[in-house]
């Protein structure tokens, strides 16, 4: 008859010696993986060590984009914000200067622009649609994919800017400045570019279909050393 008092023997000591070193190498293998992929420390050393302890996930990359819905404010100041994903729908913010900020994937629709400065600013993937951006600079911006659909960009600038696959459908970019901008397999369909400036851009695989003042922008393709060639 067993004792009473008798122990329950551990549940890990029931293990053959060759399954406990199984469990401590994929234990060990776990560790090793976590810790590879944490950045190296600060002195160039590498951030494993046989006795790190397991490290708390990295913050989420992508955090949820702050609520600036009709925000009424002028000349707000921007400058170099992490903004991404924020929503600045019919938000009022002419003059605003967003320079060097992150703003991917951010929403702007219906927002008033006007004059607003975007230099250098990360803005993939950012919807502009049916937003007042007169005279607003996208100075070397980085706008891929960007939505400028039915915008209004009259006498805006994207000089040296990244807009390749942007979609300006219905969109009004009457005396824009796009010089030197990458606009390679964005869409103009049906948008209005009259007297609009697209010396040095590369439009070799943009699609003007239907749009108005398409004539002139091929003509000063076939003569780029002409600068006045966009305005005769």
């Amino acid at each position: 008859m067993a004792n009473p008092e008798e122990k329950v023997p551990n549940e890990h000591l029931l293990l053959s010696p060759l399954e406990v070193d199984r469990e401590q190498l994929l234990a060990a293998h776990r560790n090793w993986k976590r810790n590879q992929l944490s950045p190296a420390s600060t002195d160039g050393s590498s951030a494993f060590s046989p006795s790190s302890e397991v490290q708390e996930p990295a913050e989420n990359p992508h955090p949820p984009g702050r609520d600036f819905f009709q925000l009424d404010r002028r000349e707000a100041d921007f400058r170099h914000q992490d903004l991404r994903n924020a929503n600045f729908q019919e938000a009022y913010l002419p003059g605003a200067d967003f320079e060097g900020a992150n703003l991917r994937g951010a929403n702007f629709q219906g927002a008033n622009l006007r004059g607003a400065r975007f230099h250098q600013a990360q803005l993939a993937w950012t919807n502009f649609s049916q937003a007042d951006l007169i005279w607003a600079n996208f100075r070397q911006a980085d706008l891929q994919g960007v939505q400028f659909r039915e915008a209004t960009l009259r006498g805006t600038t994207f000089l040296q800017a990244n807009i390749r696959a942007g979609d300006f459908h219905f969109t009004d970019c009457s005396y824009a400045d796009f010089q030197e901008a990458n606009l390679g397999e964005a869409e103009f369909h049906h948008a209005t570019v009259v007297g609009a400036n697209f010396q040095d851009a590369k439009i070799q695989t943009t699609n003007f279909s239907e749009a108005k003042g398409h004539q002139e922008v091929l003509q000063g393709e076939d003569s780029p050393s002409s600068p006045t060639s966009l305005f005769s």
